[in-house]
C-alpha cells in the first residue's frame, strides 16, 4: 500500500466513461471524494497522470474470516463432498475467530482485493460471536473489527449485518456450530441502529440489511427486519442468500409448497434496492420475477465453482433485461477479472459458442460485461459507485500501459487483457475517493 495522497485531478490517456471509451480524460475530484469535472487534459496541469483509467470494481458479496479457508478445502475427503460438507469446516474456522482475528483477516483481504481492482466490497458479516447477549458491545465487535480493517485499508465498504436464527425451513433450532452465527431479532436490529450511528461520520462505511437466507431467517423476523428497513432506512439496500442450492430448494418446496424465489415474491416487495446472492437454481419464472422487479443477482463464480453449486444462465439473464453484480464471496479468489472471465466461459461452455453473451461489436465483451457487473454494483449498494461521472465517487483504477501485453492495443483492448490474461498484472494505480491507495510497484 502507498501513503495516501489526495488529488484533485487526474489525466487519463484513456477513461471508460458511462458511454464508453473517451481518450484525454481531466478528471476533476472535489474534497469530499466525488468526481466535481470531466474536461479534456489540454485544459490545464493535474495531479495525477493514468494510463488507462477504469471505475473501480464493486464486490457485492465477502465473507471476509473465509479467506483462511483457501487452500484447507480442496482435496479429496469423500464422493459427497460438497456445500454441506465444506460448510462443516468453515465452523470449525468461525467457532475460533476473534475480533482482533477478523481484524487482521479482513485488513489482508482488503489490500489483496485493492490491488486486484475492487474499491467497494459489500462485507455480508454473520460471523457476530454472540448468542443471546443483551449488551450491544457483543455482537457489535465482530463487525467494528471489519469497519477498522476498512478504514485502515481505504476499502469503501458496505457493511451487512446478518440475521440468522434457525438451521432450517420449520423453524429448526439452530445447531451447536451455528450459535456464533445467531442473534435474536431485537438484538440484530438494535446491532444495525448502533452501527448505522456509529458509522455515520465515516465517509467509507455505509449499512444495509442482509437476512441471511429463507432457511435461517423465519417469515416472522424477516418481516420485522423489512419493517425496520421502512421505518428507518427505506433507501438502504438487502441482501440475501437464495436459491444456492438444490437441497436448499427441495427443502423450501416441502416447508412452504413454494421454491425459495417465488415465495419471496410472494410475500414480500422485492424491488430494486434488492441483491439477491447466487440465484443459481432459479426456474425462467422466478428470473423474469426478478427482471420485473429490477433486483439485481449477485454471482460469485469462483466460490459457485468451488463448492459445487451450479452455474446461473447469465447470459439468458442478461438477453432479457437483467441486472448482475459480482462478488468474491468465501473469497478463495479476490480478482474481479477472474469472476468475469469465469462468468463468460461458464456461457461459451454451455453454449458451445465464444461470443455467448452476444454484445454490440463496438467493444470487446469483456468491456460490456465490466460495465454491466459495474452497473449491478451500484444497483445493489445504493452507493454512488461504479461510474466515471459528475457526482460519483472518484474510486478509479489505472491499467498500466507499461506491461508487455498492452504494447500497441486500444483501451479496449487492455481492458479485456485485463478480464482474460493478465489480472492483477496490469493493476497500477487505485485511487478511493480520490485518495491513492494503492501503487504498483512492478
Amino acid at each position: 500500500m502507498t501513503s495516501s495522497r489526495p488529488v484533485t485531478t487526474i489525466g487519463a490517456n484513456w477513461a471508460l466513461l458511462p458511454d464508453g471509451w473517451h481518450q484525454n480524460v481531466r478528471i476533476g475530484v472535489d474534497a469530499g471524494g466525488y468526481v466535481s469535472s470531466l474536461g479534456s487534459t489540454a485544459d490545464g496541469p493535474v495531479d495525477q497522470s493514468a494510463h488507462v483509467v477504469i471505475p473501480g470494481m464493486v464486490n457485492i458479496h465477502s465473507h471476509a474470516f473465509q479467506r483462511k479457508l483457501v487452500g484447507r478445502t480442496q482435496r479429496f475427503t469423500k464422493p459427497g463432498d460438497d456445500f454441506w460438507s465444506w460448510r462443516t469446516k468453515m465452523y470449525a474456522d468461525v467457532a475460533e475467530l476473534t475480533p482482533s482475528g477478523q481484524f487482521e483477516c479482513a485488513a489482508s483481504l482488503y489490500a489483496e482485493m485493492l490491488q486486484n481492482g475492487y474499491t467497494t466490497v459489500a462485507e455480508f458479516q454473520y460471523a457476530h460471536g454472540a448468542t443471546s447477549r443483551r449488551d450491544l458491545e457483543n455482537p457489535a465487535l465482530m463487525s467494528e473489527a471489519l469497519i477498522q480493517a476498512s478504514i485502515a485499508t481505504g476499502m469503501r465498504t458496505l457493511l451487512l449485518p446478518v440475521l440468522y436464527q434457525q438451521a432450517g425451513f420449520g423453524n429448526q433450532p439452530a445447531s451447536k456450530d451455528q450459535k456464533p452465527f445467531v442473534l435474536d431479532t431485537d438484538i440484530f436490529l438494535g446491532l444495525v441502529d448502533h452501527l448505522t450511528k456509529a458509522t455515520k461520520a465515516e465517509p467509507l462505511i455505509s449499512i444495509g440489511y442482509a437476512p441471511h437466507s429463507l432457511r435461517a431467517v423465519a417469515y416472522d423476523a424477516l418481516k420485522a427486519v423489512l419493517d425496520h428497513r421502512v421505518s428507518n432506512a427505506p433507501a438502504s439496500p438487502v441482501h440475501i442468500h437464495v436459491s444456492e442450492q438444490v437441497r436448499e430448494v427441495t427443502e423450501c418446496m416441502l416447508g412452504t409448497g413454494m421454491r425459495p424465489i417465488e415465495w419471496l415474491f410472494s410475500h414480500f416487495n422485492v424491488d430494486s434496492k434488492w441483491c439477491l446472492i447466487h440465484s443459481t437454481h432459479a426456474t425462467q419464472a422466478e428470473l423474469e420475477a426478478i427482471i420485473q422487479a429490477k433486483a439485481t443477482v449477485g454471482l460469485c463464480p469462483t466460490t459457485e465453482g468451488d463448492l459445487g453449486d451450479g452455474a446461473f444462465p447469465c447470459a439468458e439473464f442478461l438477453k432479457k433485461g437483467g441486472q448482475f453484480a459480482i462478488g468474491t464471496d468465501s473469497n478463495v479468489c479476490v480478482s474481479p477479472s477472474e469472476e468475469l472471465r469465469f462468468i463468460d466461459y461458464q456461457a461459451r461452455i454451455l453454449s458451445r459458442k465464444r461470443n455467448a453473451f452476444q454484445f454490440d461489436g463496438q467493444y470487446s465483451a469483456a468491456t460490456r460485461l465490466y460495465q454491466k457487473a459495474l452497473e449491478g454494483g451500484r444497483m445493489a449498494t445504493s452507493l454512488p459507485v461504479g461510474r466515471i461521472e459528475i457526482g460519483s465517487c472518484a474510486d478509479f483504477v489505472e491499467l498500466r500501459e507499461d506491461h508487455h501485453l498492452c504494447q500497441n492495443k486500444s483501451a479496449d483492448e487492455v481492458l479485456t487483457t485485463y478480464v482474460y490474461s493478465a489480472g492483477k498484472d496490469l493493476v497500477g494505480k487505485v485511487f478511493v475517493s480520490g485518495i491513492l491507495v494503492m501503487e504498483s510497484r512492478n
